[in-house]
């Protein structure tokens, strides 16, 4: 009755206490001469270090299914990698997007969030906005860096793409930066799909009509009427993003506060990055008193910092909603992709 409510390695322990001590009495009763008791003894004790070793219970958030655990490249990219990206980009990328003044200028946000990986994370980001240009073509204008980001990342050990745009005139409110992030969307969208029907005109000679027919039909252009539908996510190069974004009218209390920095913000953090990290699966219950996983710390920090906010699976809202959230988190979700 005793044995059966001890969990097994703790049996496995009194098993190899038993055996420890059969082996010194057999030991003490025996001659110089070899005596197989004794070594019998011996192999069963190895035995059950062995058992107990494969029985060791695992750290928490530990998934050994999880294929993509650790997969984060050594940081840089072979002569073959950049070679084969080069010629995927025709060498249009004309800036550092690991040094651009964008980076430096976010550096506020990423030190005093309450999220644990955005201290440690390490990003690309956008060039200096042209005031002379519209929206359309800033962001037009970084899409061979963009492309290259999702051909890249993961061999270069980077965590998520940032794109800046300034406070005027698009911090100005809500409405303006929605309409702001919703064209930023639009556009990288617009080209991507483009880019995929270029490639697949230029491999039609070589590929079977109905497939090519059906590939054109489902790269149709984006519509932003069904973003809200529970399977949308946001896609470039067939890498879905979680996206997340900061502006200066948020309030201190608000989880998307700026800490000052003068200009919007959207981060494109590429899904798979969270497998990499191995994050745990995400949950709707928060262990308040006694956090254990990386999401129950992360929500208790944002809480006791006057920053609380609703994770999706408690709001059970599509992740559209959470791009652009509310000015007051107790106002009512915003459908900030549709045009009024």
């Amino acid at each position: 009755m005793l044995l059966s409510s001890l969990s097994k390695c703790t049996y496995l322990r009194l098993t190899q206490l038993l055996v420890v001590l059969f082996t010194l009495s057999s030991c003490l009763s025996v001659s110089v001469s070899v005596n197989w008791t004794t070594i019998i003894g011996f192999t069963i004790l190895a035995g059950t270090y062995l058992i107990a070793f494969s029985l060791k219970t695992p750290e928490p958030g530990f998934d050994s299914s999880n294929p993509y655990k650790g997969k984060k490249g050594k940081g840089f990219l072979t002569k073959e990698a950049e070679r084969r990206i080069n010629q995927l980009i025709a060498d249009l990328v004309v800036y550092d997007a690991g040094l651009v003044k964008s980076l430096k200028r976010f550096d506020v946000i990423k030190r005093r969030t309450e999220c644990i990986f955005a201290k440690r994370s390490r990003l690309w980001g956008s060039m200096d906005y042209d005031q002379t240009f519209s929206l359309e073509r800033n962001i037009e204008r970084l899409i061979p860096t963009f492309y290259k980001f999702t051909l890249a990342f993961q061999d270069l050990g980077l965590d998520a793409f940032l794109v800046e745009l300034p406070a005027t005139p698009y911090g100005a409110d809500i409405k303006t930066f929605s309409d702001a992030v919703r064209c930023v969307l639009l556009t990288l969208r617009t080209a991507d799909i483009q880019r995929q029907m270029q490639q697949l005109r230029e491999q039609s000679t070589r590929l079977d009509p109905t497939y090519v027919e059906n590939k054109m039909r489902f790269l149709k252009a984006e519509d932003t009427r069904r973003w809200d539908r529970p399977s949308w996510v946001f896609e470039f190069n067939k890498v879905t993003f979680f996206l997340t974004s900061f502006a200066p009218f948020y309030p201190e209390t608000n989880s998307r506060y700026s800490f000052g920095a003068d200009h919007c913000y959207i981060l494109f953090q590429p899904e798979i990055s969270f497998a990499i990290h191995d994050l745990p699966p995400d949950v709707a219950e928060t262990n308040w008193d006694c956090p254990v996983t990386v999401r129950d710390k992360v929500r208790v920090a944002f809480h006791e910092a006057g920053r609380e906010y609703q994770p999706p699976l408690v709001t059970r809202l599509p992740m559209v909603y959470d791009i652009v959230k509310p000015v007051d988190q107790y106002d009512s979700p915003i459908q900030w992709w549709n045009v009024s």
